[in-house]
């Protein structure tokens, strides 16, 4: 994050950051005592909130810094890839847009986003999985950032600009994000500082989907507790196909989202399961056997 404010022309107006810089606060005081008096599940829970909430600001400001770098839009592509995989955003649009419980469950696992970043772990963490909580946000990170490095080439006005579908003109989509994000994407383009305020910031990429990549890692994660399987998988599937009807994203943009998902869910696999595995063998095979002892 230093790096990237070094070299750019962002800057990050701090006074916004002051209710995040409290909450996390709180957050660290009460992991330190938890910690202290070495009390169960609530280090693990906490030590995963601290870890999503300190990761938000670099995150945010990783994806700004991808658009700020200016290259041309990238839209035309993005519609011949949708073109080249069949995929008919009209057709899909209309039928969500025609079905009012549809399109409310949609909007519904959108907003899902943030409270399964920060609960899911939690729950984990409950169902007695620390490693998998770890994991899923290790992931996350990674999924960010490599998210961010691909989107400097991918900028995009998204789908409701450049198929011309005005927000009033829909009966039941709630357009908001498709739109939302538009302000804060051209501002970061334009030459000159640009100042990150963290309560105007918006999810300005668009290629890949970081929503369809959460997704895929909060289904991935849920997958390794019985009770959590089914509940995740829908709620997920939901949120990974809300990005197109919802939040201005091409098919391809989901598809590149999870695809990107299930590979940083192989790099924290392999971090947290198969060196540890990896580890523990090791430490056996040093141990004295029954007979010799």
């Amino acid at each position: 994050m230093f790096v990237i404010l070094a070299v750019s022309d962002l800057e990050i107006d701090l006074g916004s950051v002051g209710m995040l810089a409290q909450i996390l606060a709180v957050v660290l005081l009460i992991l330190g005592y938890a910690t202290w008096r070495r009390m169960v599940i609530l280090p693990a829970a906490f030590g995963c909130l601290a870890a999503v909430f300190a990761s938000s600001l670099p995150v945010l400001l990783w994806t700004y810094a991808a658009i700020n770098l200016n290259l041309p839009l990238a839209d035309s592509q993005l519609m011949r890839m949708d073109a080249a995989l069949g995929f008919n955003w009209y057709s899909f649009i209309g039928y969500v847009d025609a079905s009012p419980t549809l399109a409310w469950l949609l909007a519904e696992a959108y907003s899902s986003f943030h409270l399964q970043l920060l609960f899911l772990p939690i729950l984990l963490v409950m169902f007695g999985r620390e490693q998998r909580a770890y994991a899923m946000i290790f992931a996350y990170y990674v999924l960010c950032a490599i998210s961010s490095v691909i989107s400097i080439w991918y900028p995009a006005l998204g789908t409701y600009v450049m198929y011309g579908v005005e927000a009033e003109t829909l009966s039941n989509i709630n357009a908001k994000f498709g739109y939302f994000f538009l302000e804060q994407f051209h501002a970061v383009r334009e030459a000159g500082p640009f100042v990150l305020r963290l309560d105007e910031s918006a999810g300005i990429l668009t290629f890949p989907s970081v929503h369809a990549g959460v997704a895929a890692l909060c289904a991935w994660a849920a997958w390794d507790v019985k009770w959590l399987r089914i509940p995740f998988g829908l709620l997920n599937v939901a949120m990974a196909v809300s990005a197109v009807s919802h939040a201005n994203h091409y098919f391809v943009d989901v598809i590149a989202g999870v695809a990107i998902a299930a590979l940083c869910a192989s790099v924290a696999t392999f971090v947290f399961y198969r060196r540890a595995d990896t580890f523990v063998s090791a430490q056996q095979a040093t141990l004295p056997s029954p007979a010799s002892t």
